[in-house]
C-alpha cells in the first residue's frame, strides 16, 4: 500500500506534510509551590492597587528603579522580594 500524499494547499506547511504535530514545550524551569504562591500574592496585591489589567501588567513587567528590577521577578524569587514589592505598592497607595 502506498503512503498518502502530503497535504496540499494553504493548510499544509512547506515540507511538513501530514506529520506536523503541536506539542507544548517548556520555555524554562517550572516554578516551585512557594514561587507560585508568591506570584499569586504579588498579582493580587497589584490588582488591588491598580484594579485594571493594563496597569497591573505594566507594573509587574517593567523594571522599577526603586526596586532595581522587575517587580514580578523580584517577588517570585524570594519572600524578601515579595515584601519589597508589596511595600512599594503600599507607598504608591499612600501617595495617590
Amino acid at each position: 500500500m502506498k503512503p498518502a500524499p502530503p497535504v496540499q494547499g494553504a493548510a499544509a506547511a512547506p515540507g511538513l506534510g501530514r506529520t506536523m504535530s503541536f506539542r507544548k514545550h517548556s520555555i524554562g524551569p517550572r516554578l516551585t509551590r512557594e514561587q507560585e504562591k508568591r506570584q499569586n500574592d504579588v498579582l493580587q496585591s497589584a490588582w488591588r492597587h491598580f484594579g485594571m489589567p493594563a496597569p497591573v501588567i505594566a507594573f509587574l513587567n517593567t523594571r522599577n528603579e526603586q526596586l532595581q528590577g522587575q517587580p514580578l521577578h523580584l517577588a517570585v524569587q524570594s519572600d524578601e522580594g515579595l515584601m519589597q514589592v508589596e511595600q512599594l505598592l503600599g507607598e504608591m497607595t499612600l501617595k495617590a
